[in-house]
């Protein structure tokens, strides 16, 4: 791995992880929703005409729903489909049960084939690690899961080569559908956090940060690639940062929000350092994509005393700020997270003066009860006055477990109520990272970062999906959104012959999101093949025997419509 991992996301949290762990609640059918009495903000909804779209129209309209936390009313759960159990486990190993597995399997719910490995003959250079998925209630509608499988070396104590013998697979960026198969997976040199469907010069892109995380704060580049996964910007920190690991945010005028950190001397005799002391600075830059100019550079010490934070002072470096998530307030502001104040500040874009607080200590809003957070993570702001905040309550613990919050603001009476919260029935805690996506009909899908797990909920606090990694892997953000992917690239063909004298064909094409079948064409030359055997895609490779191929053989790609969308390159038999 050519990235590292030294201890957690903030120093504090390392020795805090144990307080920290999944709680000890009993498994359930679903998870619990905390409610005030009053509603949403009226005028917030988002109606859906799918069926007069086109799938191109389709995802630039989700490319900017998950732009915006994919804002949806608070209606009724998503329908019940028929469950269905998936596990995808080591070879020879008994799947880990988690509380939804649990539910599946006391509800007389069969399981699925298991797949037992994560390896492929058409791409040997692969190796995602493998999960667990609990799916009660379908919703393929709602798209991919996008993740950033991570391992945890500290936790883990283990090299490279055991982590690929336990299961927790190479670092990277990966897309799954919703009974865990892969459908694009690109191993990073580094670390990988916060892959997500953005949206870019009006068309849907994918964006993700690579790089090293030390004590929680990370030094790389963040990226930004188009549906065939080839590169259309490249973001680095100005002015003498490198971008963090913590947000990569687009805005509809083409620029990026990103964090990063600066050493910087302060005086901490308030917080019981020395007056000669030093913190880690957040800083919160915005970019021009197309030019990497820094439109606006904010200094977290310049507007923030360190008096704020409560994160004990200990020797060495203070983080007592901590940024860990930056979007749009409006067109004129910034919310931005600090996790060691436990407070969101809105900042003007283009000064970088804050405007208000919104909890910690100097709160310039009244929270109502439940609307408390603490050690939080990615804050976002949705139309109709709403924001949504992943509540860690850790590390060191403030509350029992985790909570996904969609909050009520008024900004003219400045309150903030609670409008609901959704906790998994396992009583998860996460000491750092974490994130919650709004979706259609006011469910929400939860990454519970540091703990291994990923999860989607009806609007009432049903558990309708339950994903998690081996122990010690995780994924910093987690996130659902439709997407079409074409790779430039061929599909990816493995020939072998079976003991029987028959070709054995694997097939597999890295990306692409179109293919329902393949079709073997064989002969005895370039120019005179004939379709040999045609069968359904069945995951992310597809094993496919045939009796005759010839002396060579390509494998195409049909859609649907059983269009050819691509071929393989001419291999031999």
């Amino acid at each position: 791995m050519g990235g590292t991992v030294v201890g957690g996301e903030a120093g504090a949290a390392q020795g805090q992880a144990g307080q920290a762990a999944a709680g000890q609640g009993s498994a359930g059918s679903g998870g619990r929703t905390e409610e005030q009495p009053a509603g949403p903000p009226a005028g917030h909804g988002l109606s859906e005409q799918r069926g007069l779209l086109s799938r191109r129209a389709l995802l630039r309209g989700a490319a900017g729903a998950a732009a915006l936390g994919a804002a949806g009313a608070f209606g009724a759960p998503f329908g019940s489909g028929p469950r269905a159990f998936v596990g995808i486990t080591a070879a020879g190993a008994q799947p880990a049960r988690s509380s939804a597995l649990a539910a599946a399997a006391t509800r007389g719910v069969a399981p699925a084939a298991a797949e037992t490995e994560r390896s492929f003959l058409s791409r040997p250079d692969l190796a995602p690690p493998r999960l667990q998925i609990s799916l009660l209630t379908s919703d393929p509608a709602a798209g991919y899961l996008l993740l950033t499988p991570s391992a945890i070396p500290s936790a883990r104590g283990i090299d490279a080569a055991s982590q690929l013998a336990a299961g927790l697979g190479q670092p990277g960026v990966m897309i799954v559908d919703e009974r865990g198969q892969v459908v694009w997976f690109q191993p990073t040199t580094g670390l990988a956090t916060d892959l997500q469907m953005q949206s870019y010069r009006g068309d849907p892109v994918l964006t993700y940060w690579e790089g090293a995380i030390e004590a929680g704060i990370g030094y790389g580049t963040g990226y930004v690639v188009d549906s065939s996964y080839q590169p259309v910007a490249v973001v680095k920190g100005g002015n003498g940062v490198q971008t963090d690991l913590h947000e990569l945010q687009l805005t509809p005028q083409g620029t990026a929000l990103i964090t990063a950190y600066a050493k910087r001397p302060a005086d901490l005799r308030a917080v019981g350092g020395k007056s000669n002391g030093y913190v880690h600075d957040s800083v919160v830059q915005e970019i021009d994509l197309a030019t990497g100019h820094v439109l606006l550079d904010w200094r977290s010490l310049d507007h923030v005393p360190v008096t704020e934070s409560h994160q004990p002072y200990a020797a060495g470096i203070y983080d007592y700020f901590h940024v860990n998530s930056v979007c749009l307030y409006g067109d004129n502001e910034l919310l931005v997270s600090s996790r060691n104040t436990w407070t969101l500040y809105r900042i003007d874009r283009k000064t970088g003066a804050v405007l208000a607080r919104i909890n910690g200590k100097r709160s310039d809003y009244k929270m109502g009860a439940g609307a408390v957070f603490y050690w939080q993570h990615h804050a976002r702001s949705l139309p109709g006055g709403l924001l949504t905040v992943f509540d860690d309550g850790a590390a060191p613990a403030e509350e029992p477990r985790s909570r996904g919050l969609v909050l009520g603001i008024d900004d003219a009476t400045r309150t903030v109520h609670l409008v609901r919260a959704f906790t998994h029935p396992a009583n998860l805690l996460t000491p750092y990272e974490g994130s919650i996506q709004l979706l259609p009909g006011g469910g929400a899908f939860i990454g519970w970062g540091a703990q291994p797990y990923f999860s989607q909920f009806a609007a009432d606090g049903t558990l309708q999906l339950d994903g998690r990694f081996p122990t010690n892997d995780q994924s910093y953000r987690a996130f659902r959104s439709p997407w079409l992917g074409a790779p430039k690239s061929p599909p990816d063909v493995h020939v072998a012959e079976d003991g029987l004298g028959q070709t054995v064909v694997s097939v597999s094409w890295n990306g692409a999101t179109e293919v329902a079948s393949w079709q073997v064409r064989g002969g005895t030359a370039a120019s005179r093949l004939e379709v040999v055997a045609t069968v359904p895609k069945a995951g992310f490779e597809t094993t496919i025997t045939c009796r005759e191929a010839g002396t060579v053989l390509a494998v195409a790609a049909l859609d649907a419509r059983n269009r050819q969308i691509g071929i393989s390159a001419l291999k031999p038999v």
